[in-house]
């Protein structure tokens, strides 16, 4: 066995989840070295103003909406492992092509098809398989020792991908990342994957709209990580101004909120995860609401690591709740349903941000209209009371 924590667990991990554990630790340390930088590539070296950037991740999601059925369909077919597996390659040739990017500018504007084109095939086949191999008295417990390992890679990855930034632009971050992602499905193939086809219909996914309208409505709450994903990442560049400090601050604050993540899981598997969602939900709204005062490095690491234990609160129970949700319907319509809803929220963020960015700008200037996105956010957290 891969992992053991008895003392955590009520019952042991099935294979399949301590092979996605593994998967997800390797993938994650590689996407962690550049995730927060991704954003800064574009705005620092690409030379994209906020509102490009925001339109480039408009492109990503727009793309991901239509695509998700088609993704779906095929991880259906050839399995969750293989599903997984063909998708790292989209994802290396979406950095790759953001490389490229420096001297053929043109051909940025096609790496965020090809980053959806990952999207659907990974997120599918991973929601998939926490659906229907964690076990239906842990979820919480199994999905927060996920979300710590992610976070564990989060706390080193930045680091990382600061000091390579620093020293060889990037650049080099970047191309770190890809090799370290390439090796990611390693673990999956381990052990032959068994798997039995199914097929998937879209018409099934169009009913779980009609069925949950305000699950729908709850999903869109992502719509305010968009925002903390590709926003925040350059104002705090624009104010401390060096790749390795930046870095160093993300490191800080993950740290702080990891342990949390473990602890929200117990508590997710025996109290009520509506009244968990909601509470998280308000205190997020309201740090986004409070980033006004982020002026400096303590002041964005509290800020910063505030947000995350808010955001902890909520996406734990949230996701044990979906994943409960879809092993107890169908769980690919269902799955599809949730990345869909999550993507438009995401969208309407973009869309919405273009606007309110442009428009707080050229009345009162860049910094006000930075606040008024991080607003927005928080408008956004709202909508996760509704699950």
């Amino acid at each position: 066995m891969l992992l053991r924590l008895p003392r955590y667990f009520s019952k042991h991990l099935s294979l399949q989840i301590e092979e996605l554990y593994a998967s997800t630790a390797i993938g994650e340390l590689g996407i962690s070295i550049f995730l927060l930088f991704e954003p800064i590539f574009l705005y620092a070296v690409l030379g994209l103003s906020i509102q490009q950037v925001l339109w480039f991740f408009a492109i990503l999601y727009a793309t991901y909406i239509f695509l998700l059925p088609l993704g779906a369909r095929i991880v259906s077919i050839v399995g969750y492992y293989h599903g997984i597996f063909y998708s790292t390659f989209f994802m290396i040739a979406y950095w790759l092509l953001l490389y490229v990017s420096q001297e053929y500018h043109g051909l940025l504007w096609i790496a965020p098809i090809l980053y959806a084109m990952h999207k659907s095939l990974y997120w599918t086949a991973f929601h998939a398989s926490m659906a229907r191999f964690a076990n239906d008295s842990q979820k919480g417990r199994e999905f927060s020792v996920l979300y710590a390992i992610v976070n564990v890679t989060r706390i080193v990855g930045p680091y990382i991908g600061g000091v390579i930034g620093t020293y060889y632009g990037l650049q080099g971050s970047l191309l770190l990342a890809c090799t370290i992602y390439l090796c990611s499905f390693i673990p999956l193939f381990i052990k032959r994957e068994e798997f039995v086809s199914k097929p998937y219909e879209f018409r099934w996914t169009l009913e779980l709209y009609k069925k949950y309208p305000k699950k729908f409505l709850g999903y869109l709450g992502f719509g305010e990580e968009l925002i903390v994903l590709s926003i925040w990442p350059i104002f705090i560049y624009t104010i401390v101004n060096n790749f390795e400090t930046t870095g160093k601050l993300a490191t800080i604050a993950t740290l702080v909120s990891t342990l949390l993540a473990l602890y929200l899981g117990k508590i997710s598997d025996k109290n009520s995860k509506t009244v968990l969602i909601k509470t998280g939900a308000f205190f997020t709204a309201l740090i986004y609401f409070a980033r006004f005062m982020a002026t400096s490095f303590w002041s964005i690491f509290a800020l910063d690591a505030l947000s995350r234990t808010a955001k902890d609160t909520v996406i734990i129970p949230l996701a044990t709740v979906t994943y409960e949700r879809a092993e107890n319907t169908h769980i690919m319509p269902y799955v599809v349903f949730f990345e869909q809803s999550l993507a438009i929220g995401k969208l309407l963020a973009c869309l919405l941000g273009i606007i309110v960015f442009s428009l707080v700008a050229g009345t009162f200037g860049v910094g006000l209209a930075f606040l008024a996105v991080f607003a927005l956010a928080g408008v956004f957290s709202l909508f996760y009371m509704f699950i």
